[in-house]
């Protein structure tokens, strides 16, 4: 993956940026190693992920990450059942 698509927060924590149609940033927490040697389609689906209905807080990737069918494998999110939101399972 590359690195300029993300914000550093700390070691292990890294932003995608809310943009476009994204209702939440994305976060990875994983080494800097672990993140360049991750697909970019892990960040697409993260960023799909973050624009879902009813999302809460944000689309997170743990540091086992890879790309899945739609979600991340290694992918968390929470959604408000109230706000339109739906029950996706990484």
């Amino acid at each position: 993956m590359d690195l300029k698509l993300l914000k550093q927060h700390a070691p292990c924590a890294w932003e995608i940026p809310a943009q476009g149609k994204m209702r939440v940033p994305a976060m990875i927490y994983a080494s800097e190693e672990l993140v360049r040697a991750m697909d970019h389609k892990v960040w697409e689906q993260a960023v799909n992920v973050a624009m879902l209905p009813g999302i809460v807080g944000a689309s997170y990737v743990m540091p086992d990450a890879h790309w899945g069918y739609g979600f991340p494998i290694g992918g968390v999110a929470a959604f408000d059942a109230d706000a339109g939101g739906v029950v996706s399972a990484g």
